[in-house]
């Protein structure tokens, strides 16, 4: 659908449904929504959002979670919440067939910013952090306490053990070979917490999610993964490193430490939470959205979409063999020595220019030519194909050597990859001193051609090659 006839429809359905007579003003795409499309727009004096299915996406097909709930489902669950004191935007239209423009609702435009990368870094927003702890916990609380009764019956539910298996299932199927990843489905598979009785949770409460004003929270968004289960899933899910954004010692979204929001919630719902049962959580999370970047590859070779950014997101595995390797660090035989740190400098240019020289000239032009002149969505586009062609290069540099360096390490213990997989996965507790030191070094070489500004690999490297 082009443009015009897009913002035609909207308006007929907006007149429609919500009344008066607008216009139709500030249509804009939101940056990011590797899953979803979010738009804001005017309809008169009053900002909306629009939550819709891109073009040419089944809603399957749109899922990062194979349990994800429809947006009509979000709406119902967005609407209860509402009722129950949680601070949600009110649903005002939900799309219909006859609109022609998909799967949708429209809901109230709240207050507030987003945006993790401007919320921990500006000044005015220091008070709203230091009291979002609290404000987490209660959310949360209230979250929880809505009775399964009311909630819609495609909520899904499943005990942990469940899950776990459909997420290595749908890690096979994607095609996963990390070591990493089968050792932590082998640790999750031997550390499962007894099941609770199911209680909503939100599913992807972190930084991101969150709106916040100079004075605090005001509204939690994006309820696509809500569903039936642990509560402390909820707790643990925004403490996993890649919701740090950057600021890696932080873990409760890059601004606190868990405790304080964890106190808070104990005194609310007058429990304890089991710290072995939020490890665990911690560590699925952090699994769960590893193999979540798989699907967004899967999704982008399915559905032949335009743009790299679900590629992208595709190779932010590697950040994850960090993330798991640090977190379950304790229960692996520490190697015999500290790891040198590999080589990166590239080979300097002479002749006949190299691959990796040709995609960071164009990289560099890129960000010059067209990044630098652009805004909004665009900006942000051109920001992720000049992440896409960094990557690109470095695989090209770097990529060979490294693999004749993992090829030397498999032969000296013994095994190649795919016997090592196995072993991991199917006896996590007897990882020897040599295989650790082999999948921290794998990890490190993926992610310096990756993500090699990741802020989990300079904590790897500061604890990895200095002497215990």
């Amino acid at each position: 659908m082009d443009d015009t006839l897009f913002a035609a429809s909207l308006e007929t359905l907006c007149r429609e449904r919500l009344g008066g007579e607008g216009p139709l003003s500030v249509l804009q795409r939101l940056s990011g929504g590797a899953s979803m499309q979010s738009w804001r727009f005017g309809w008169g004096d009053e900002p909306l959002i629009l939550r819709r299915m891109p073009e040419g996406l089944s809603g399957d097909d749109a899922a990062i979670e194979s349990a994800s709930l429809s947006l009509d489902g979000q709406a119902d669950v967005i609407e209860r919440a509402g009722e129950h004191g949680v601070m949600v935007p009110a649903v005002r239209a939900r799309l219909r067939a006859e609109d022609g423009l998909g799967e949708g609702f429209i809901m109230a435009c709240a207050a507030g910013e987003a945006l993790p990368q401007v919320l921990l870094r500006d000044p005015v927003y220091g008070d709203a952090l230091a009291g979002l702890p609290r404000q987490w916990a209660e959310q949360l609380a209230a979250i929880h306490a809505i009775s399964p009764g009311r909630l819609p019956a495609e909520l899904p539910c499943r005990s942990p053990a469940e899950m776990v298996a459909e997420l290595e299932q749908r890690w096979h199927s994607l095609g996963g070979v990390s070591p990493i990843y089968a050792l932590a489905f082998g640790w999750l598979e031997r550390a499962l917490p007894a099941p609770v009785e199911p209680a909503l949770c939100h599913g992807d409460f972190r930084m991101g999610n969150l709106l916040l004003t100079p004075d605090g929270l005001s509204a939690v968004l994006d309820w696509e993964l809500a569903h039936l289960g642990d509560p402390v899933q909820d707790l643990a899910f925004g403490c996993i490193p890649s919701w740090r954004f950057g600021r890696y010692d932080q873990m409760l979204g890059g601004f606190a430490q868990p405790d304080c929001m964890l106190a808070h919630y104990e005194a609310l719902t007058g429990t304890t939470v089991d710290r072995a049962r939020f490890r665990f959580w911690l560590v699925y999370s952090c699994l769960w959205w590893g193999v979540c970047c798989l699907v967004m590859a899967d999704i982008w070779r399915r559905s032949e979409r335009e743009g790299p950014e679900r590629l992208v997101i595709g190779r932010r595995v590697s950040e994850v063999e960090i993330d798991l390797l640090l977190m379950l660090s304790e229960d692996l035989p520490p190697p015999k020595a500290p790891m040198p740190w590999p080589e990166t400098a590239h080979a300097t240019e002479n002749g006949v220019p190299t691959g990796a020289a040709l995609i960071g000239a164009v990289s560099g032009w890129l960000d010059a030519q067209v990044a630098g002149q652009a805004s909004g969505h665009a900006r942000f586009e051109a920001k992720v194909a000049i992440n896409a062609l960094g990557m690109a290069a470095r695989d090209a540099a770097m990529g060979p050597g490294f693999a004749a360096l993992q090829q030397h390490r498999l032969d000296d213990i013994g095994m190649d990859t795919v016997t090592l997989r196995k072993r991991l996965r199917r006896e996590p507790g007897s990882v020897t001193p040599m295989q650790h030191d082999h999948l921290r070094r794998l990890a490190v070489e993926n992610c310096l051609i990756d993500q090699p500004r990741y802020a989990g690999l300079a904590v790897a490297r500061q604890l990895w090659t200095s002497p215990p």
